[in-house]
């Protein structure tokens, strides 16, 4: 049996034992805390390219470590919300299951995120090396040039959210004993609006 629903996840759902939220909500902590430390290094790395004072390098760094807690924090409630929006669904849909089981299975969907995770840090430290080392051009820069103007990061994002829609689909259509179909094209419609939210 798979130790995970990133290869098989009809089979790894049909165990009695999953999915489990405690396996999930350690999932979305370690995602919450490995996209911290990126984006916390991808900062400092940045700062060393920009022409800054230290005064002024010391003020901004208070600035991002606010920021970074708070994709942290951002993390753990997206996932509650889009459990909450997925459960409206199942809950219409007549599932066996509670609204555990539904944050459980988008939890353990997040592995797909884990997984991708270094191609996504490759996506970003590329667009270091164009940085201007003038802060406000580098401001600018930085304002045009989002995560998903790198064709890497875009690609990853794609297949990120195509492998995590599988997952949720046939995660909740198996645990709530949903017809697979349904869940499916509820999981894709809600994750491809998500990702053309982010390209906005």
């Amino acid at each position: 049996m798979p130790k995970t629903p990133l290869l098989n996840p009809r089979e790894y759902y049909q165990r009695v034992e999953r999915p489990s939220l405690p396996f999930a909500s350690g999932i979305v902590l370690l995602e919450a805390l490995a996209l911290s430390a990126l984006l916390w290094v991808f900062m400092n790395r940045l700062f060393d390219r920009i022409d800054i004072s230290p005064a002024t390098r010391s003020e901004v760094s208070g600035t991002v470590s606010d920021a970074v807690f708070g994709i942290a924090i951002g993390v753990v409630v997206g996932w509650l919300l889009l459990a909450a929006v997925l459960h409206v669904f199942v809950w219409f849909a007549d599932g066996d299951g509670g609204f555990g089981t539904t944050l459980a299975v988008v939890g353990e969907s997040e592995l797909v995120t884990i997984v991708f995770l270094p191609l996504t840090g490759i996506g970003l430290f590329a667009v270091l090396g164009d940085v201007p080392a003038d802060p406000a051009a580098a401001a600018g820069f930085l304002e045009n040039s989002t995560t998903t103007a790198s064709p890497l990061t875009l690609l990853t994002s794609f297949v990120t959210f195509v492998w995590q829609a599988v997952i949720q689909g046939v995660g909740l259509a198996v645990a709530h004993d949903i017809p697979v179909g349904k869940m499916l094209t509820l999981t894709v419609v809600v994750g491809l609006l998500g990702f053309l939210f982010n390209l906005a």
